[in-house]
């Protein structure tokens, strides 16, 4: 799963709506409903928004970078992308960085052509065909998990859950990053077509609180298009460090 990015204006977005009762399940199912039928290649990851893709990519590699000048990432051996598609995120942000990326998303049919987008094995690691809201990442192993327009196709309760098993993923000095499109006005706001919600910054970082995770970095993406929401960048760590392993 992934969030695509919603055109309209902040909080008045065409077919929007106020919600936190929609059933979980049939928003999972609407979710995958849409990913399966998107294109499978970088304009459908980007919902249909190409011009996206050059801004995004240097955004999220110059974030990367401040994490690693300041060394707020420490250790680039292993990464996951979360909601990974056909590994647009993998390939041009992740890869550059670290050793091995593991890849999860809940549509088979797009990790599969990951194979064909990235065109390489060499870096690739494991592929986990499943939805954020059930998987549990490998324990003690991730340097960086980063969550890209997927966090809103979650409830909050699945959210903040899942970023509870993320920690428990982290191998030592290991960090989460959050990249999402926020809303403004202190709303959370539903959107019917692809079965996700947009948050406010506010809200996400409270999910984050309540996950045991606490703010280390944050800031914005630039150079998209008017009429867009915000997305924004958030670098967190765990409340009580992931500890070394006693040899």
């Amino acid at each position: 799963m992934r969030r695509r990015t919603e055109s309209g204006e902040c909080c008045e977005a065409p077919g929007v709506m106020e919600s936190s009762t929609t059933n979980p399940h049939k928003v999972y199912e609407k979710a995958e409903t849409f990913w399966s039928r998107c294109s499978q290649d970088e304009v459908g990851m980007l919902g249909g928004t190409a011009v996206l893709q050059v801004p995004d990519v240097t955004g999220s590699v110059n974030f990367l970078n401040v994490l690693k000048r300041d060394k707020i990432v420490t250790n680039f051996e292993n990464a996951l992308d979360c909601g990974a598609g056909i590994g647009r995120v993998t390939k041009h942000v992740l890869m550059p960085f670290f050793k091995t990326v593991d890849l999860v998303d809940l549509v088979e049919e797009l990790l599969a052509t990951s194979a064909e987008y990235i065109g390489t094995d060499d870096g690739i690691g494991e592929k986990f065909v499943e939805g954020l809201q059930t998987f549990e990442p490998p324990k003690r192993k991730y340097d960086l998990i980063w969550i890209q327009w997927v966090s809103g196709q979650l409830t909050d309760q699945d959210l903040t859950s899942y970023l509870e098993r993320c920690i428990e993923g982290l191998a030592p000095n290991g960090t989460i990053v959050i990249k999402e499109s926020v809303s403004c006005g202190g709303k959370t706001l539903y959107h019917d077509t692809d079965g996700c919600w947009t948050r406010p910054e506010s809200l996400i970082l409270k999910l984050a609180e309540n996950a045991g995770l606490k703010l280390i970095h944050k800031t914005v993406q630039t150079g998209f298009p008017k009429g867009l929401y915000a997305v924004k960048m958030i670098a967190l760590k765990p409340v009580h460090p992931v500890e070394e392993d006693d040899d």
